[in-house]
């Protein structure tokens, strides 16, 4: 786990600059590319000489970023097969349904060594790390040919902590 610090009152983050000294960036990527440290003792020490005096939870946060989130796993499809699902018109966008691979496996099929999917619009999304997504990856395909035939593409959509 890597840490950043937040300037909460500015909502900004602490970074190094080209000279070794400490600045200020609003865009997160650019924090988790320059600004990462390893601990939350380094992130907490930085931000304390930073500025003299700073509270943490008060004027700074120490956020937690893993460098392998979750992901959401978003499934397009063309609208005409898409299955009759709650809200499903707020996820339709130039003819595709992006909708959500979830879990529905029942504590009998767990029992029995399986798991089974279904979509849904997000209420029950499946969350994986890339790692666990790559070892299901042909049991998820499986599972979506023959539910839509070849007519689908998936997305792997990082999950903010």
């Amino acid at each position: 786990m890597s840490y950043l610090i937040k300037l909460i009152s500015e909502n900004c983050y602490i970074i190094p600059d080209d000279d070794g000294w400490l600045t200020t960036t609003e865009s997160q990527q650019e924090a988790i590319d320059i600004g990462l440290f390893d601990d939350m003792e380094s992130a907490d020490e930085t931000a304390q000489s930073f500025s003299g005096g700073m509270t943490r939870g008060v004027d700074y946060q120490i956020e937690a970023i893993s460098l392998d989130p979750y992901h959401v796993i978003q499934i397009t499809i063309p609208v005409e097969i898409a299955p009759k699902l709650k809200d499903i018109n707020s996820f339709i966008k130039n003819g595709k349904a992006h909708i959500f691979l979830t879990n529905v496996t029942t504590a009998n099929d767990a029992m029995d060594g399986f798991t089974r999917y279904g979509v849904s619009t997000g209420a029950n999304a499946v969350l994986y790390k890339t790692t666990r997504y790559e070892a299901r990856k042909e049991a998820i395909s499986q599972y979506l040919n023959e539910r839509f035939g070849n007519q689908w593409e998936i997305k792997l959509l990082p999950v903010q902590a």
